[in-house]
């Protein structure tokens, strides 16, 4: 009986344990969500940052011709 016994609260302690890691995961699963939405709006600066580079190096070479 005491086996039993020691057998059940073995199987519920790592169902516990279980949870618990199931829990961590979900809070990880977010935080990379989180993180991908960071790098998706950095991204997007980024390319905005490089379009704006662009059209000012037009404007300079533009500037030149014309000071020439």
């Amino acid at each position: 009986m005491s086996s039993f016994m020691s057998e059940s609260v073995i199987i519920v302690i790592f169902g516990i344990v279980i949870i618990f890691l199931l829990f961590l995961l979900y809070l990880m699963q977010r935080r990379v969500y989180q993180l991908l939405d960071e790098v998706d709006e950095i991204n997007s600066t980024m390319n905005v940052t490089c379009s704006e580079l662009e059209e000012l190096t037009k404007n300079v070479e533009e500037f030149k011709k014309l000071k020439i």
